[in-house]
């Protein structure tokens, strides 16, 4: 039950339900009123989902200890200091989408009916095959209720867009430079591998047998590629027990955004072998692990230093510059909002009015070092 309703939870808080694994309704937390945004009602649970895992982790890890008869002074402490920062973080943005809710039914919003039923339909659907609808999971009120107000969320959102605020091509390079720092790769290798195992295990009856011949079946590979200059790639797709490796022509892929890795944190082995191998040279066939024999070809090596500004880098720097500042219109939006709302923490039945101050915590300026301490010349006046 707790891993269903873990599981429930990163659903509910996926925004728009966009196509991420369903998840699960949460098994105890509360629909106590811990705020209220001008007249509409905000739960304990409302705020605790947008928590995602942290709010279900906290409650497993509380409930252990309960059990365990090791709930302490010192664990609720603990407990708080994990807790009480994502809430607060949570309920800021509960709050900010409240708003923005109401706002888009007091200026009648458009509203996109068509993508709304077909996300409603695919969320169901996906739901469906979870077995995460029905009586222990999601209603099809549950699923319409949240689809339509990301739909409504992402609409209102398009006004802090505008095409002026697309990032200009000086801006991205601009930001790149200043930021290099940021953008430093380590040193890498893109290798390709071909492994024969000398154990192989039959699918359908799960029985192991002997491959006597693995250490030959690799010799002769790398004969053939060597001596009648065959492409390393075609034969690793028709020739490899590996069969992520088969489908991707050999090429070790641990990051899907870089294709280099550092071979001495991956497998020694492999990195012995291809130590002194030029790009597009292939290694002699060694053992990897205690299981299979491999040949492996050096594709490329890429010495260390700042990420090129190719097109991937290029979008994600762009993305981000535009993001900044459709984000800073939206906090403008957010400040006159608070400021024309009521918006009060309900504590024991009392209500006590959220200061703007709250939901921009990083406006608070911190004493720096110099500040917090006394000027010499005060202290010689003072003597």
């Amino acid at each position: 039950m707790r891993l269903r309703a873990f599981l429930i939870v990163a659903f509910l808080v996926s925004p728009a339900f966009c196509g991420e694994e369903p998840t699960a309704r949460p098994f105890d937390l509360s629909d106590e009123v811990v705020c209220r945004v001008n007249t509409e009602a905000v739960s304990k649970r409302q705020v605790e989902e947008r928590m995602e895992e942290i709010a279900i982790r906290l409650y497993a890890w509380r409930k252990s200890q309960e059990d365990a008869g090791q709930w302490s002074a010192d664990a609720e402490k603990k407990f708080n200091e994990l807790y009480i920062p994502p809430f607060r973080d949570a309920l800021r943005r509960v709050v900010r989408e409240r708003l923005m809710l109401q706002s888009a039914k007091t200026e009648k919003v458009p509203f996109e009916e068509r993508a709304y039923e077909k996300q409603v339909n695919s969320t169901v659907e996906r739901l469906k095959q979870a077995g995460l609808m029905g009586s222990k999971g999601f209603t099809l009120a549950d699923v319409q209720k949240r689809v339509k107000e990301n739909i409504t969320l992402d609409t209102y959102r398009y006004q802090f867009a505008n095409f002026l605020d697309y990032p200009t091509r000086p801006e991205v390079q601009k930001h790149y430079k200043e930021n290099i720092t940021r953008y430093q790769r380590k040193a890498g290798v893109r290798v390709r591998l071909i492994r024969i195992d000398r154990f192989v295990t039959n699918k359908l009856t799960g029985k192991q047998t002997v491959n006597a011949n693995a250490l030959e079946e690799a010799t002769k590979l790398r004969e053939d590629i060597v001596s009648f200059q065959g492409s390393f790639e075609q034969v690793a797709k028709l020739h490899n027990d590996d069969e992520e490796l088969r489908s991707r022509g050999g090429l070790i892929l641990l990051n899907p955004k870089d294709q280099y890795f550092e071979p001495d944190g991956y497998n020694a082995q492999l990195a012995n072998a291809i130590r002194n191998l030029k790009a597009g040279e292939i290694s002699a066939v060694f053992e990897l692990g205690q299981t299979s024999w491999a040949l492996a070809q050096l594709v490329d090596r890429r010495e260390a230093g700042p990420a090129p500004l190719d097109s991937d880098l290029y979008e994600d720097i762009y993305r981000s510059l535009f993001q900044q500042k459709t984000r800073k219109k939206e906090d403008e939006w957010f400040r006159k909002a608070l400021s024309k709302s009521l918006v009060v923490q309900v504590v024991d039945g009392h209500y006590n009015p959220l200061p703007i101050g709250f939901f921009f915590p990083d406006d608070e300026v911190k004493p720096t070092a110099e500040s917090a301490e006394p000027k010499k010349s005060t202290l010689a006046k003072e003597n």
